[in-house]
């Protein structure tokens, strides 16, 4: 998507335009050579640079602090199951560099869509050797070194937390089809029992008491997170 600034000037609420689809893209695992690591890169290549790397993406903002970044980062890898899967694959390439590896992000989930279970790295990524064997339909094959992005689809239940993982700070999945209302034996799955993609989202932006806001409290990270969602319903 392309974001419009002209209209983030001045006082009064915040406003979130965008222009065109808006859709999340993901790359290979190791960055071309000469190009700088970004995005998901930065959990594998050049981590003994990764705090100012991260930094050096942001250069224009005077106002970030090293120290909440480096807090952050060690927060990440302690507690997201994603963040833990990267490290997962930086580790195999610094022990295997020759050999040709790819990292499957897998899309399929057993477990109850209407609890919000912490997810496990075997549950949702794995490190292939050669070709790939099988895959899912919505499962992202990240290449070692490509050059090339490739779309994750919408309904990936992780769609969400590769794009805010502060939002997510435990990689918790989000909307996937065929989440049940609630659980019934024998239940025959129609339009009426599960739960679409708006109730879900309906769900995610209310308030409750014996849950942490930070979403709600995200400012304009929030606003970003609903146009995303929108767009999500939409798609």
């Amino acid at each position: 998507m392309k974001l419009d600034d002209k209209k983030r000037i001045g006082r009064g609420p915040p406003t979130l335009r965008i222009q065109g689809q808006v859709c999340h893209r993901i790359g290979s695992m190791l960055p071309v050579e000469g190009q700088p690591p970004k995005f998901a890169q930065l959990y594998i290549y050049d981590t003994e640079n990764e705090i100012k790397n991260r930094m050096h993406i942001f250069r224009d903002n005077k106002e970030l602090d090293e120290n909440i970044v480096r807090k952050l980062k060690v927060m990440l890898d302690e507690h997201n199951v994603h963040a833990k899967s990267f490290r997962m694959a930086r580790h195999t390439l610094q022990n295997n560099f020759f050999q040709e590896l790819k990292f499957k992000l897998i899309s399929e989930r057993t477990t109850d869509g209407r609890i919000y279970n912490k997810p496990t790295v075997s549950e949702v990524a794995a490190l292939i050797v050669g070709d790939i064997d099988s895959a899912a339909e919505r499962d992202i094959i990240m290449h070692k070194r490509s050059g090339h992005l490739q779309r994750i689809n919408e309904f990936h239940p992780a769609y969400l937390a590769y794009q805010y993982p502060l939002l997510f700070p435990y990689g918790e999945d989000g909307f996937r089809t065929g989440i049940q209302f609630r659980f019934r034996h024998q239940t025959e799955i129609t339009k009426r029992n599960r739960l679409t993609i708006k109730d879900w989202l309906c769900f995610r932006i209310q308030t409750r008491k014996k849950e942490a806001q930070t979403l709600i409290c995200s400012r304009r990270l929030f606003q970003q997170f609903l146009v995303d969602g929108y767009t999500m319903m939409e798609t």
